[in-house]
């Protein structure tokens, strides 16, 4: 049952999220960015395309274009936004961070990992990672969420990936020191509280693991988690 538990959390290996601010539509890029965060891709997209009505070159844009398009999974109109980008940028990391991550939803993780190689940045990185996860090769992947700490200490991803990595090798008290640092950062949410209470309740701790939930769930809902991580937890002990 450990193959069924490895697919599971694989499933929920983060990539992260890239970004950049720098060009004269500076506000018009932020309110695009602020719209894409809240989930409105509707916004986002009219706001990067004020941006490009005043400069067809702003790679800002274009890139952000791609990004949004991806949440879609509109993923050959995202395509076509990093093609116009390339040949404009000062640093290909960005552009060869959402191919690499197209790549990666299209099932191509070869050609996936090939993008993200170009890059040391902390996102090309963080899913260089989750590439070798999927894989198997935990060890390889846990090197670069260490790497990816170290260049970037907020990076929650990074936190999250690193925990659900130690939990595929059963390694469920070192996973929890990664998951809290997870959950104390800003943009925690219930995805990093519910991995860090399946890590508990994988080390043996229902209750506490029954508490996380419980900040996010109530009623039957929260019984529906704590019986499917009991399931898991027999699973994993036949």
């Amino acid at each position: 049952m450990k193959n069924a538990l490895g697919i599971f959390l694989a499933g929920v290996l983060l990539v992260g999220c890239a970004g950049n601010d720098h060009d004269s539509s500076a506000p018009l890029i932020r309110i695009a960015k602020e719209a894409r965060k809240s989930g409105n891709s509707e916004a986002a997209i009219s706001f990067y395309n004020k941006a490009l009505a005043m400069d067809s070159d702003n790679v800002d844009a274009l890139l952000g274009l791609a990004e949004v398009y991806i949440d879609l999974k509109l993923l050959d109109a995202a395509s076509e936004y990093i093609k116009k980008a390339k040949g404009k940028e000062s640093d290909i990391s960005r552009s060869s961070y959402l191919q690499g991550k197209i790549y990666l939803l299209s099932g191509e993780d070869a050609k996936a990992e090939k993008e993200f190689l170009k890059s040391t940045s902390a996102d090309s990185l963080n899913a260089l990672g989750a590439v070798y996860d999927g894989r198997g090769e935990h060890q390889k992947a846990q090197g670069l969420y260490k790497q990816v700490i170290a260049k970037s200490p907020s990076y929650i991803d990074a936190y999250n990936n690193m925990g659900l990595s130690l939990m595929l090798c059963d390694k469920y008290k070192e996973a929890i020191f990664y998951l809290e640092n997870a959950c104390s950062l800003p943009n925690a949410n219930v995805a990093y509280r519910s991995n860090l209470a399946l890590a508990y309740g994988l080390y043996g701790n229902v209750q506490k693991a029954k508490s996380i939930y419980s900040q996010d769930f109530e009623g039957d809902e929260l019984e529906e988690k704590i019986s499917y991580l009991e399931d898991i937890i027999s699973a994993k002990q036949q």
